[in-house]
């Protein structure tokens, strides 16, 4: 793993593998936590857990927006119980997921409306 960088688009197969967990991360690598520790601060200037939850919750956003529900959302990500998921959603983005969705499909229609204004 030191000699050969993984690239960006092979971590975040990795990263969905170990179902967003940095112990089953470096297992399935074969290296040690501090390792994997150290590798991710190379490359991603970040710790590995931190950088699996944002991915899982990048990830979890764009199911929210594709239409899953949240129980959907969240068992498909791995959490134990969507109470959590919407727990960690909320403290990385001040808002539930069914906020995040409401809010991100309502500026969408309002785009929609104001590119469709007649102009005078």
């Amino acid at each position: 793993m030191n000699r050969i960088p993984i690239q960006e688009e092979q971590w975040m197969e990795l990263a969905k593998a170990s179902n967003y967990r940095a112990h089953a991360l470096a297992k399935q690598l074969g290296i040690s936590i501090r390792q994997l520790e150290r590798n991710f601060k190379r490359q991603f200037s970040n710790q590995p857990q931190r950088w699996l939850d944002a991915q899982r919750l990048a990830q979890a956003e764009s199911m929210l927006l594709a239409g899953n529900s949240v129980k959907a959302v969240a068992l498909n990500l791995g959490f134990k119980q969507p109470s959590h998921f919407c727990r960690q959603f909320k403290a990385a983005n001040e808002m539930t997921p069914s906020e995040f969705v409401s809010i991100r499909l309502a500026k969408g229609s309002c785009r929609r409306e104001i590119t469709c204004v007649a102009v005078r």
